[in-house]
């Protein structure tokens, strides 16, 4: 089945209705799309514990993600082109990168066209969330990840985090940046380690147990809390820090790699009624940079740019820089 539909929350014109030469306006679509995948088709393989998620009735994991569009209000005035942007922690970045946009310091949900490089050319932009860990808003796109079970249970399992403080820093979250953390399953749990180290490839040294706990600082007092990690005198400015824990929550991560494939193919090749895209679109292109890129790299990896229609997804990918990884 893969996308089943698009929920559509809002449809405004692009930039207060202004014209990009000869294509005219643009439109601006806000919603969810919908998922319902068969974690025993071969094109879904791939994704790690999808057999383990939660299925309806008819065998299909659902899930579901964060989704926006620009398009040509005239259909007749595209390129018959599509660009979708892997985004980048919940935000867009293909108009900063294409039509030289301005950087935004605070992420907003507004789109900027910038010069308009994209718009004149008639091409349709799409953004759908990916990272089950984005903590979203209106300006931050994400996923509702399905979650791996096992008797019913979340499955338990080990979790790391890296903390390199550019301050000091009594405590810190269980995840990389602002985003939801991996909860740790045991406050008390012995076999956890916090090692610390000076740089990248430096020696570890493992900090005593009583020295840290999974906490939030309050006056300088530690408070028991599953998605915090304290350190008596706090972490130090520079130094790299990893805690190794067990923890209580196992998302279908791979679960945003399909929400990527499926929305695509949806847009280029459904010809449902909640489709914007039906019969407008007969190429599609992929852009993603730095942690995007490394994305599209591990999407060609697991082999996924085939639908479980059989059906080519991309036409081609920009995995820009994405640095050494795979």
């Amino acid at each position: 089945m893969a996308a089943t539909h698009l929920e559509i929350r809002s449809r405004t014109l692009l930039a207060g209705g202004a014209a990009f030469g000869n294509v005219g306006p643009y439109e601006r679509l806000d919603g969810t799309i919908h998922f319902a995948v068969d974690p025993s088709h071969p094109a879904n393989a791939g994704i790690v514990d999808l057999d383990r998620a939660p299925r309806d009735a008819q065998g299909y994991v659902r899930f579901s993600a964060d989704f926006c569009l620009v398009q040509p209000v005239d259909p007749a005035r595209g390129s018959g082109r599509l660009l979708l942007d892997v985004l980048n922690r919940g935000r867009k970045t293909v108009l900063t990168q294409f039509n030289r946009a301005p950087r935004e310091a605070v992420p907003s949900e507004r789109i900027d066209p910038g010069d308009g490089f994209l718009m004149a050319r008639g091409w349709t932009i799409a953004w759908c969330g990916w990272q089950w860990d984005v903590i979203r808003s209106p300006a931050l796109m994400g996923l509702e990840a399905p979650r791996a079970l096992q008797d019913g249970r979340p499955i338990p399992g080990q979790g790391r985090v890296e903390v390199q403080p550019n301050e000091p820093l009594p405590d810190h979250l269980l995840a990389d940046r602002v985003h939801h953390p991996y909860p740790a399953a045991d406050l008390d749990e012995a076999e956890a380690v916090l090692t610390v180290r000076d740089w990248w490839n430096g020696p570890r040294t493992v900090v005593p147990r009583e020295q840290w706990r999974f906490a939030r600082d309050e006056g300088g007092r530690p408070v028991p809390d599953h998605t915090r990690v304290w350190l008596r005198g706090g972490f130090e400015p520079g130094r790299i820090y990893e805690v190794l824990y067990t923890t209580s929550d196992c998302p279908v991560v791979g679960a945003g790699l399909l929400a990527v494939r499926d929305c695509v193919a949806f847009l280029r090749h459904a010809t449902a009624a909640d489709n914007p895209c039906a019969g407008r679109i007969r190429h599609v292109y992929g852009f993603g940079a730095s942690q995007s890129g490394r994305f599209l790299r591990h999407f060609l990896y697991l082999g996924l740019n085939v639908d479980e229609d059989g059906r080519q997804v991309f036409d081609g990918l920009l995995a820009h820089i994405a640095g050494a990884r795979r």
